[in-house]
């Protein structure tokens, strides 16, 4: 607000002007800035690590197929229904450098930061790549970014996929890595980063698998990491499972049953179900063609492979260096490159798919778990119980659209406001004098 003063019966008497005009302009400077997060546009990627905490899903870096960018930074809050075609992303400040094929985990103290391993990481400016300073750090907590320099770093490696135990230990294998005016170097070493002491050690390697990279890694309860399919000196086939004890340091292998038609692959992703099912999907066999079939289900208690039968209307494509995250009974497959049996990559994806894993569903609305009663919160009496919910809803606007109708909304509103005020004021600028008698 502004202050002047005139002189009344002798007495200097101050006017207070209020500057609407300024307040107008925060108000709609913040009402711009919604809209900007929710008409964030999904972008198409594919390269990307994924990781989900406390039902927030999030997307690191990746190629954009269209901007040739690779710093994107968003998440989607699974605490809030959504069409799959339109889900509301959040974005966020990106990573202090440019990040594609890296791996991510969650650790740390409290078990709230996500930790970024290798890849490609190219500085913003130059585009150079960077070689030292492997791990990239975001705290989801005060939501910064930092880049730590960690003594015994080991060479930098991409194409490799990374597991945690309760302990905070990140346990990464193999990997590769394309190094300037030098031929492509491939790995066959277990990397063990502790997120809590942030010191690098090495496992086993004895019966290990050989060098290996596109493989998916799934961590078991009984603390056996077991590796899956994955490009070696060809396609690794499908039946070869190689495990890994992170209790006894050792290395063992099984060959699993598999019916003919399921075809060896890499660049696939991989979910554990509550059940010990591991979910598998899409992936790429020799030539980058698609792998068939794109749904495949391990056992791993009796090592049987399966296709089973899958319905739905929001069926993903065939994908490759996509990703795939289980959040509840939900695999939610992100982005990456679409292929089909008989041709290399056709397009990038930027959509996600969910499947109901209960019946092999690919849904078209995923619609939150409501959030749980604090305990010892009985309902109250008398209260019939809600009627029964579709299973899949299809409301007539997403959220992204609601949102984007109310706060513009809001705006006109704020408008016609402002114009109103400025009419009254040039009619009589000053509001209130202090003092005066009226």
């Amino acid at each position: 607000m502004m202050h002047e003063f005139i002189t009344v019966k002798g007495r200097k008497m101050k006017i207070i002007k209020l500057n609407i005009e300024y307040f107008i302009y925060l108000l709609i400077f913040s009402q711009l800035r919604i809209i900007s997060i929710y008409s964030f546009q999904s972008p198409e990627i594919y390269g990307h690590s994924t990781v989900s905490i406390d039902k927030k899903l999030y997307f690191i870096g990746g190629y954009e197929h269209t901007t040739k960018d690779n710093s994107s930074f968003f998440y989607i809050d699974l605490n809030q229904s959504f069409n799959v075609s339109t889900p509301a992303y959040i974005p966020l400040e990106s990573a202090p450098v440019g990040i594609t094929y890296a791996t991510a985990c969650v650790g740390g103290v409290n078990n709230a930061t996500i930790f970024v391993f290798g890849g490609i990481n190219q500085d913003k400016n130059s585009k150079s790549q960077i070689m030292n300073k492997l791990i990239n750090e975001f705290d989801t907590t005060s939501q910064e970014w930092s880049t730590p320099q960690i003594e015994g770093e080991p060479i930098r490696r991409r194409g490799l996929q990374a597991v945690i135990d309760t302990k905070g230990n990140m346990y990464m294998f193999g990997g590769f890595y394309d190094f300037v005016n030098m031929n492509t170097t491939f790995f066959k070493d277990m990397i063990i980063f502790n997120t809590i002491t942030f010191a690098y050690s090495n496992g086993s390697t004895i019966d290990g698998p050989p060098r290996m990279y596109g493989y998916t890694a799934t961590l078991l309860p009984n603390g056996i990491i077991m590796y899956i399919g994955g490009v070696s000196a060809t396609i690794i086939p499908i039946i070869n499972i190689t495990m890994y004890d992170i209790n006894k340091n050792s290395w063992s292998s099984t060959i699993a049953e598999s019916p003919n038609d399921i075809q060896n692959r890499g660049f696939h992703s991989a979910v554990l179900a509550p059940n010990g099912i591991i979910i598998c999907y899409g992936g790429t066999s020799l030539d980058y063609y698609a792998a068939s079939p794109s749904l495949i289900v391990l056992n791993t208690t009796s090592f049987e492979w399966r296709s089973p039968e899958h319905f739905g209307m929001n069926k993903p494509p065939n994908l490759y260096t996509h990703s795939a995250n289980l959040v509840e009974n939900y695999m939610i497959i992100g982005f990456g490159n679409i292929t089909a049996s008989d041709s290399y990559p056709l397009s990038t994806s930027s959509s996600i798919y969910i499947l109901d894993i209960n019946n092999y569903t690919w849904i078209s609305y995923y619609e939150a778990l409501p959030v749980p009663p604090p305990p010892n919160v009985s309902p109250p009496p008398n209260v019939s119980p809600p009627p029964n919910v579709p299973d899949q809803p299809k409301p007539p606007l997403s959220v992204g659209a609601i949102v984007g109708i109310t706060i513009g909304v809001a705006i006109v509103m704020v408008l016609l406001l402002f114009f109103r005020i400025r009419y009254y004021r040039n009619r009589s600028p000053n509001f209130y004098v202090s003092g005066s008698q009226k």
